[in-house]
């Protein structure tokens, strides 16, 4: 079972890496970008990027985070060996954030594609009249991911430092809200050098570190 469970943490991480990937299509929108629009939901590049970076993205964020959930099933697994509540608590809103971030992930792709139709046949008005009807619909999804994601960080803090899993002290910093503070911090030094990286793939990059501690409880 160790082994199984070994393999679904580096599939964990392997997921959050994929997820990377998918950000960087859909986010790195290079120099010059503008934020557009009453909420300032727009990318001004947009328009300059190729369609299928989109639905590639889609794709890689689809598969990054159906790898993740794997990796959460394994370090849950692992926590309920000792500690069932904390382990099942780990799971539940894991898999919650997950599946809030696939959906989230393809809207804002959607909207890109939206806002390029748009543009083409439209105006810039027209773009952000229906991209702020969206905007309005999925915040509320949005911000309900994000903060399931903060229960798995919790508790996976909780179990580092009960000893339910076997690994250095210092593993509690690799979650996916430290890595959003270092990117938020990183961009906010230098908002032109870090305008894109390091800090649009970090969240990703945090839920990859689950598989890593996984792996690491294991070894």
């Amino acid at each position: 079972m160790n082994k199984l469970y070994f393999i679904f943490s580096c599939l964990g991480l392997a997921g959050g890496l994929l997820c990377c990937t998918g950000d960087i299509l859909f986010d790195l929108k290079g120099p010059g970008n503008k934020k557009l629009g009453t909420s300032k939901n727009i990318d001004s590049n947009w328009i300059k990027m190729s369609d299928w970076r989109f639905g590639l993205s889609i794709a890689l964020a689809l598969l990054g985070d159906a790898l993740v959930c794997l990796g959460f099933y394994s370090l849950s697994m692992q926590i309920a060996a000792t500690h069932p509540i904390l382990g099942y608590l780990t799971l539940g809103f894991g898999y919650f954030g997950c599946f809030a971030g696939i959906l989230i992930h393809s809207l804002c792709c959607l909207q890109a594609l939206i806002y390029k139709g748009a543009m083409k046949r439209g105006s810039l008005e027209i773009a952000d009249d229906i991209l702020e009807k969206i905007y309005k619909q999925v915040m509320i999804p949005f911000f309900a991911g994000y903060i399931s994601l903060l229960a798995p960080t919790v508790t996976v803090i909780i179990a580092i430092c009960n000893g339910a899993l076997d690994v250095p002290k210092i593993c509690v910093l690799l979650n996916p809200l430290i890595f959003l503070i270092f990117g938020l911090t990183c961009r906010k030094i230098n908002p032109v050098k870090f305008q894109d990286l390091p800090g649009i793939i970090m969240p990703s990059l945090g839920l990859g570190m689950f598989g890593l501690i996984g792996m690491l409880n294991l070894m």
